[in-house]
């Protein structure tokens, strides 16, 4: 889902003024900065959108999340760590918006989390947005181009079909009137989103690959982000392999150890009968278990016993 969120978070990086003013539904928005959240008390993550801005004179922090689909863990409880952490850092209000991208996503989210007791009370509140219930015919109508990457998500008309509403939408980001490397941008980015709730093929057929491919968005943008996440997933798959490996030595240590011990105390051609079964203990713990049981057996059957009863 990376593509999805980095491609939304560069529109709000790109277009900070017409949409932040559009998702909270305010006029005569003052971008000052976007804020670097990379902190190690503030694990910024890829479709996160920080923002300080002034409105009628106001000074407040915007925090826009974007979600592709649902997010693990509950939005409430990651949106509170946000909040408190950038009312601490900047002592300023926070606007924390909750921008859902996927047909499904979000539908549980209440957009706030309170309890009280006699003596504590607490709250939090968040404006959650989901793109599926935006009329869509009406935001074509606004002519907005920094919101038109996001109509193939929205509601459709009643009277067209779905591959009707997304020929639509790609016509309109490809006469949008803006200079030509930002409509590119506009038609990469919508035909990257449009991918979550449009079958591949069709959104192939509408949009040219080349220009996706020539846009600064992807190449400046999602193939760098692209191959961080392989790399990521590179370094996590090496630390896996590490992890594995160590545990494979210590398994056939444990089973070394277990055969020197049977081998000093009982008949060595016994002791290789059973070296299959101990060998094919895959369980570490197990093999663990086994070689105390190997030092305190009093006989080769009873140790045998042990081996069998616990299974390989």
């Amino acid at each position: 889902m990376a593509q999805y969120d980095i491609s939304a978070k560069y529109l709000l990086l790109e277009h900070p003024k017409a949409l932040i003013e559009y998702f909270l539904d305010r006029q005569n928005v003052e971008i000052i900065e976007h804020l670097n959240t990379d902190q190690p008390t503030f694990k910024a993550h890829r479709g996160d959108s920080t923002t300080r801005i002034r409105i009628d004179g106001e000074e407040v922090i915007v925090h826009l999340e974007v979600q592709s689909g649902n997010s693990p863990k509950p939005m409430w409880a990651r949106l509170s760590a946000y909040c408190g952490f950038l009312i601490s850092e900047f002592q300023k209000p926070v606007y924390c918006i909750v921008l859902y991208l996927g047909p499904s996503a979000g539908q549980n989210d209440p957009g706030y989390y309170a309890y009280e007791t006699a003596e504590f009370r607490y709250l939090i509140e968040y404006k959650v947005i989901r793109l599926a219930e935006i009329d869509g015919q009406s935001v074509l109508e606004t002519q907005a181009p920094a919101l038109l990457p996001f109509t193939p998500l929205m509601k459709s008309p009643a009277d067209i079909s779905a591959e009707q509403w997304l020929e639509k939408c790609v016509a309109a980001a490809e006469t949008a009137p803006v200079e030509k490397t930002v409509r590119d941008d506009l038609v990469a980015t919508l035909g990257i989103l449009s991918a979550l709730a449009y079958d591949n093929e069709l959104v192939n057929q509408l949009i040219k690959e080349e220009i996706v491919q020539k846009s600064t968005f992807f190449q400046e943008h999602l193939e760098k982000a692209t191959q961080r996440v392989t790399q990521e997933a590179l370094e996590q798959g090496r630390e896996q392999g590490i992890e594995q490996g160590r545990e494979q030595e210590r398994r056939e240590s444990t089973i070394r150890h277990i055969l020197v011990v049977l081998r000093t105390k009982f008949s060595v051609d016994i002791v290789n009968v059973l070296t299959p079964a101990i060998q094919n203990v895959s369980d570490v713990e197990r093999l663990e278990q086994l070689l105390p049981a190997a030092v305190e057996a009093q006989s080769l059957e009873a140790f045998a016993r042990i081996l069998h009863e616990g299974g390989s």
